[in-house]
């Protein structure tokens, strides 16, 4: 599942890759042609501070409890 997300700053994307730290399955950060793993938060400000297509975090393969879970932590990041 691709859920579009949209990060500001500095301390938003660390708090956004430490919760993507807490699964352990892989996950990646896409922007047209970047992709960059969110748990790293260097690759989260790289992607944000460089690419002009929006961003995409893709779950891959998350079950659905845990794609819930996934969803409700980065709430406040999703794009509405």
């Amino acid at each position: 599942m691709n859920i579009e997300i949209n990060i500001l700053g500095l301390k938003n994307a660390e708090k956004f890759s430490d919760i993507c730290q807490n699964y352990p399955t892989t996950l990646y950060l896409r922007s047209g042609q970047f992709c960059v793993d969110p748990k790293s938060m260097l690759g989260v400000l790289a992607i944000f501070y460089s690419a002009s297509d929006p961003v995409f975090v893709d779950t891959n393969d998350m079950d659905d409890e845990t794609l819930q879970k996934f969803t409700k932590d980065i709430d406040r990041y999703i794009k509405k």
